[in-house]
């Protein structure tokens, strides 16, 4: 795995063990979306396994990564690729489950620009864990958004993003592997 664009352009992440990690191809295809959004953007990562993500952000100018992340084999993977760019205290680390963030109070009120959460598929599919990821979606959609902010999901393509509590996405794209949704903050119409 490695970044694909900005100052740490083709830089390898180690990938830590049992983990999904988003493909170059796909993370390829949502900073192609993004686009210039991400820019002096507060980023946040939740389920963030390797970092590539948040590492691609701030490789293309983001001014701030809050990385969300608790698994123990994946914690020292994840700060070591850290330290590898160099990403300084741009790359904020939050070593909590991403289903305790609603109780943190982090990262602060509409102080995110662009959220990606990209949960387990399993657990995603889970209709027990449904409730625990709808409260944690509706959290971040609602309470860390800043105007004009904007939510990305990645999911299982065959699952509806319309039944993960949000209500309809903006848009939906389908990827080799996944599908990415996307939602505005609220009362926000914006375009990717």
């Amino acid at each position: 795995m490695r970044i694909i664009g900005g100052e740490w352009r083709g830089r390898r992440l180690e990938v830590p063990e049992g983990i999904r990690p988003m493909l170059d191809r796909e993370r390829e295809r949502l900073f192609g979306i993004l686009g210039a959004r991400v820019e002096g953007a507060a980023f946040l990562d939740v389920f963030a396994g390797s970092g590539a993500i948040s590492l691609e952000a701030l490789s293309r100018g983001a001014r701030l990564a809050t990385i969300v992340e608790n698994g123990r084999i994946v914690l020292p993977v994840l700060r070591r690729n850290l330290e590898a760019v160099g990403a300084g205290p741009r790359a904020r680390l939050l070593p909590i489950s991403a289903f305790g963030l609603p109780k943190s109070g982090e990262p602060g009120q509409g102080s995110v620009d662009i959220a990606v959460v990209t949960p387990p598929f399993p657990l995603l599919e889970d209709a027990a864990m449904r409730p625990r990821f709808e409260t944690l979606f509706l959290y971040v959609l609602r309470s860390l958004l800043a105007p004009k902010g904007l939510l990305v999901i990645e999911h299982p393509e065959r699952l509806d993003p319309k039944g993960l509590g949000l209500g309809p996405p903006r848009d939906t794209r389908r990827t080799a592997a996944s599908a990415l949704s996307f939602w505005d903050a609220p009362g926000d119409a914006q375009v990717a």
